[in-house]
Formats: C-alpha cells, structure tokens, sequence
C-alpha cells in the first residue's frame, strides 16, 4: 500500500524546498498508508546532531515513518538534508565483494570517480575527438541523475507544485535529448580547440570534490566500519552471494555509515549483531556529532547507551523527551504518581464539599430558608467549576488568561493523567512434574571439532576444535534459568545443537532427560515459516503442528500470546515481525515443554511485548536456555549466565555485565 505523508505548507513552499539549517521543524504532519492514519497533525522535530530513539507499540507506524522520511515521501521535508532508511538500499551485484559493495555505496563519489577516470584516458588518447566525447558522456551522465531526482519530485507532488515539478523535469528531459543529440553528431572544430583545457578543469574539479568527500581514506574507513561490525578480513573480500540474511544486514549497515548522510535513520540495527557489534555501533553513533540519528530499537540497554532525546509514537501523535529510555520511563512515571496524587486531593476535597453543601441543603430545608436554598444552589452549581488543578505545568499559580487560552466551559483544568500502555499479559502453559527428577540436560567433559573441507582419499579432512571440555548442567528441579552468550562464531549455536542431541560430541557426554519435552526457538525459523508458508493463517499453522487440537483451544492458547479475534485469521505474511515472533512462541509452547531452548526471542518484540515474555518466564516452572544479545532481557531472566569463548565455556557471576566490562577493557587494552 502506498505511504502519503503531508505537513503544513506555506503558499508557495519555497522555504520548504531548500534551507540552510539543518534542522526539521515540520508542523501537523499527517501519514497514511492506505485507508489507515498512523499520524494526525504531528510535529516532526530532529535538531541537527541529536541522536533520537522512536519508541511505540507494533504496529503504531515507526518503520512507515522512517520509510516515509528516507524515501522523500514526507512533503515539505528539507530538500538539502540527506535522510537515509538502511533498509532502502539497493542491491548489488553479488559478484562483488562486501569491501567494494560499502566502498560504493556512496553513489555520488562513485560517479566522481567514474568521471575522473573518463576524463583520464581521453586525456591520455590527446586525441581532441575522444576528450569532447568524454566531456559530453560526463554532461549527460550528470543530466541522467537530474532526471531521475526530477523524476521521483514529480511523483510526490500535486496541483501547482505538481506542474512546476513537472515543468522543471520536461525542461530536463529536453536537455538531455539535446546533450543525447550532440554526442551524436560529434565533434566541432570550436569544440575540439576547446576541449583539452575544459576538460584539465572539470578534472580539477573533481579531485577537489573527491578530495573533500574524503575519498583517499575511503577504503580504510570502510574497513573501520565492516571490522567494527564483526566481520573478519576474509568476509570482507568475499562476494556478497556468499552472506547469509544476517550478514546481509550488517554490510547494509556498514553502507548506512560510510555513506554518513545527514540524517541517519536505523530500524532495529540490533537485529543482526552479537553484542561487541553492539556495543561498538553505539560507540561509533556517538561519534558522528554532526549527524542526526533516528533510531528504532527493542534493545532498552543500547537505546540507554545511544539516545539523547525518545520520540513516542502514540495516540497518532509524536511525543519528545529529553533523556534516555529509562529516563524517560522514570520521569513519565513520576508524571503520572503526581497527577493521580493531585486527583486523589481534588477528588477528597470535592467530597468534603459535597457533604458540606448536602448538609447546608438539609439545615435549608428544615428551616424553610429559600435565601440558604438559593446559597446552597449556588455552591452545587460552582462546585466542578472550582475544582482542578490551581497550578500550570512550570508550578505557578494558574492565571485563566495566561494558562487557559480560549474558550473553557470552566475556571480550572482537569488533571490530565496519562496512563501508560500497560504490558500485555501472556500465558505460558506450566509443564507437568517428571517422574524421575533427573537434569533436563547433563554435559560431561564435551569435547567437539567440526572437519575441514580439505579431506581426499589418501587423507583424512583435520578437524576444527569448536568446544573443549565443556561441563554443563540444566536442573528441573528448581526451573533452572539460564543464558549463553558471547560473539558470534564462539560456539553457542554449537553448544545448544549438542544439548539438544542434534550434534554428537567427539568425547565426553551429552545426555537429555528421556522423558522431558524441549521445546526450541529461533528468530531463524520464524523468518523461514512467514517465506515459506505465509499463505498460512496462524490458526492453521497451529493446525498444522497440533491436529487432534480443537480450534476453540488453539484460539484461545494464540490469544493468550496476544494473536486474539480475527488476527488469528491473517496470512502470516501480512503479520508484522513481532505479531510472526508471538506466533512461533505460541507454537512452541502449546506442547508444555519442560525445557525452552530461546534463540533470540526478543527480535521484533516491542518493549511491552518484551516485558510480557519477561514475566511469564520469571514465572516459568520449566528448565530455560536463552541464547541472546540483549543484555536488559538476559539479566532480567537468567538466573545464571554462561560466556561461550575460546572454545571454553566461562560462568559470569555478576552475568551479562561482567562481559561488558570484559569487552569495555579490551576495547581499552587491545591484545
């Protein structure tokens, strides 16, 4: 469905179009996409330099609005500010490899060094004919890209902007035809005199431009940049067919920072990364002090770690708070004990009058007093009138000429308490007791090496040793809660494979309870279930996995996950990332198993939907393996925390944050 973002325009829209601030102050911005209205009469404000978490429930619009903004959807939007949504990249040739797909993610650049080199070998030729031709080529490649720009305004725009778009396009596209036309026809005597000096010029001209855009350093910052986000110097030379989706992220992201436009906006950059990736994208973040980030993210320690200001998409309104995540929580909590305390106040003095006036009205009676009735009237009359607030927002006394502009049907004003999104309430079904009350998963001196690929016949393939003397044990009789964590290629997917009994160890032991039920997540599966069967509605799905199930049972058990009524009906396909995750969870534990094996389950979850999963799993009677990056969510379940490094398994006694401070001092103090 198409995305319509309009805002507050002046006459012309001039100022609209080009400014040499680079801030945004757009005023009553309205998005829709389709019939749906995501935002009405917003205010969009980013300051230059500021880095800005948008936070809000699924569904609320945070993607469209990135989307919008990215793709120049948003009408008034400064035409001189860059905005860049990662996930709008373009693909590229998969023969390339991930160090020159970056390098040439700045087109601009790109199509200055195409020029230079142009203009180099015609000059090299001394040839007159091919040096007028290179001129030519680089003239009607610079029209080419007005066009297209040209092309897409007139797209976005209507009525009088409409036809002035679409007049400067025609006045283009007539250029080009003219410039096409030339290139045709040849060279000139004039032209040939005068193209070896044009073109020494236009050169010129481009190694300075190449030069400010710091193209000399390209390559190392590149390198920089993909380092930093985890890959190793072979993936880096490595054609892109060669990555997986994950990967494919990243360098899609190691393009959104070499490019360095002036609004960078990120959807859940975490998705993708193991935390030292983590951990070193916000350090970069915090180094580009010039460039305005928008950020979506499920990760409350990196939105704590990055933010300087929340957006809150709520309500079809955009809400600002200055702070970071927890900051703003803190600060709308206190709010909102104020408010309700200020209520309670009102709401006691208010029935202190009530019994005041009903007993002046009962003395007035008695005696027959039709002055007293009147006075009595009179207060019932004032009494709403006179009670709210008696101080504004900045704690002054409340002046109606200066706090209440307009009309008012009353001299006070309500309290305004603003509640919340509570967190939804999720059912995890509880397993039933074993009979024997042996470890759910017992490990014993576990060693394992996968073979290399350089076996032949006279030869044996060396293997590669993953994980060495590896003791581990999962109790059920306490419900045992625990994470595993550590970079990516570590081992951790290694080790839960032979925990599950899915890979044999090469010695030791790996023994799984014979009669408990393990029940596995993987945000890798629900990905695969939503392309490979996102015909299916979930209902199905369930179906599917459960058949003897009644169809009562399944909907009830989709909606104690929050898939209720007609959502339970949808194609998985058109479900969004964190409705799919809430699916697949469900899946997992409708069978009651006695032990979860999580793998990433906060993908795509919003921080309400996060919090649910966090409850029921504190209250989760079963064994639970939790592989995961996100440190507030490991130290919020995880009883005990397990680093998976050098082929070793390490406990944490202070969890996930003794292997931030780990990663901190190697940052520090590298080896």
């Amino acid at each position: 469905m198409s995305i319509v973002a309009t805002t507050q325009q002046s006459r012309f829209h001039t100022e609209t179009l080009e400014t040499y601030c680079e801030d945004v102050d757009l005023k009553q911005l309205t998005l829709t996409v389709g019939d749906k209205e995501l935002l009405t009469d917003a205010d969009l404000r980013l300051f230059s330099g500021r880095r800005y978490g948008l936070v809000g429930a699924n569904g609320s619009g945070k993607s469209t609005l990135l989307r919008a903004i990215g793709q120049g959807l948003v009408v008034g939007f400064p035409k001189n500010l860059h905005a860049l949504y990662v996930q709008q990249l373009e693909g590229t040739d998969g023969a390339m490899s991930v160090l020159d797909t970056v390098m040439q993610a700045d087109k601009e650049v790109l199509a200055w060094r195409q020029h230079a080199a142009l203009l180099q070998d015609a000059l090299g030729t001394g040839a007159p004919e091919d040096i007028v031709r290179a001129l030519k080529e680089v003239k009607l490649a610079e029209l080419h890209a007005s066009v297209a720009e040209a092309a897409l305004t007139n797209e976005l725009r209507s009525g009088e902007r409409g036809k002035t778009a679409q007049n400067h396009l025609l006045s283009l596209e007539a250029k080009l035809a003219a410039g096409e036309e030339a290139l045709r026809r040849g060279a000139t005597a004039r032209e040939a005199e005068a193209a070896p000096a044009l073109a020494q010029d236009a050169l010129q001209g481009l190694a300075d431009a190449l030069s400010a855009a710091g193209a000399d350093t390209a390559e190392a910052r590149a390198r920089k940049i993909l380092l930093g986000l985890g890959f190793s110097a072979g993936q880096m030379g490595s054609p892109v067919s060669q990555l997986s989706g994950g990967w494919r992220m990243r360098a899609a992201l190691a393009q959104a920072l070499f490019i360095e436009p002036d609004i960078l906006l990120l959807d859940e950059p975490t998705n993708h990364l193991d935390l030292p990736s983590i951990l070193w994208l916000q350090g970069y973040l915090k180094t580009l002090e010039d460039k305005t980030v928008v950020l979506v993210s499920h990760d409350r320690a990196f939105l704590d770690e990055t933010a300087q200001e929340i957006i809150v998409l709520r309500h079809n309104r955009l809400a600002y708070h200055t702070g970071n995540y927890s900051e703003y929580e803190r600060n709308a909590q206190e709010k909102q004990q104020h408010m309700l305390r200020l209520q309670e106040g009102i709401d006691r003095k208010k029935a202190h009058m009530e019994k005041s006036i009903q007993e002046g009205l009962s003395n007035a009676k008695k005696t027959g007093d039709d002055k007293k009735l009147q006075a009595v009237a009179s207060r019932k009359k004032k009494l709403d009138d006179r009670l709210g607030m008696e101080k504004n927002a900045k704690g002054h006394r409340l002046h109606i000429n200066r706090d209440m502009a307009g009309y008012a049907f009353k001299v006070r004003q309500d309290v305004d308490i603003d509640m919340p999104d509570l967190a939804p309430s999720w059912k995890l079904p509880q397993p039933a007791p074993l009979r024997t009350r042996a470890p759910l998963i017992q490990l014993e001196a576990v060693n394992f090496a996968y073979l290399r690929d350089s076996a032949t016949d006279r030869a044996p393939a060396p293997s590669r040793e993953i994980l060495r003397d590896i003791t581990l044990c999962v109790e059920q009789a306490r419900g045992e809660k625990l994470a595993l964590v550590g970079a990516n290629g570590q081992g951790k997917s290694t080790l839960v494979k032979l925990m599950l009994g899915e890979l044999r160890p090469k010695s030791g032991s790996a023994v799984q309870h014979p009669q408990a039920r393990i029940g596995t997540f993987a945000q890798s599966n629900v990905e695969d279930l939503v392309q490979h069967n996102g015909h299916l509605t979930s209902l199905k799905h369930m179906k599917a996995l459960f058949p003897n199930a009644k169809e009562q049972e399944l909907r009830g058990h989709l909606g104690s996950f929050g898939i209720k009524g007609a959502l339970a009906t949808f194609k998985m396909s058109a479900l969004s990332g964190g409705q799919a995750v809430r699916v697949g969870l469900a899946a997992v534990a409708y069978a009651e198993p006695h032990l979860l094996v999580l793998d990433e389950p906060t993908s795509h979850l919003d921080m309400q939907s996060i919090e649910a999963l966090q409850t029921c799993l504190k209250g989760y009677t079963g064994g639970i393996v939790l592989v995961t990056h996100d440190q507030h969510f490991c130290n919020s379940v995880a009883e005990k925390v397990y680093l998976v490094e050098k082929r070793s398994l390490k406990y944490l006694k202070n969890g996930v944050t003794d292997y931030v401070r780990q990663l901190e001092r190697q940052k520090r103090h590298p080896v």
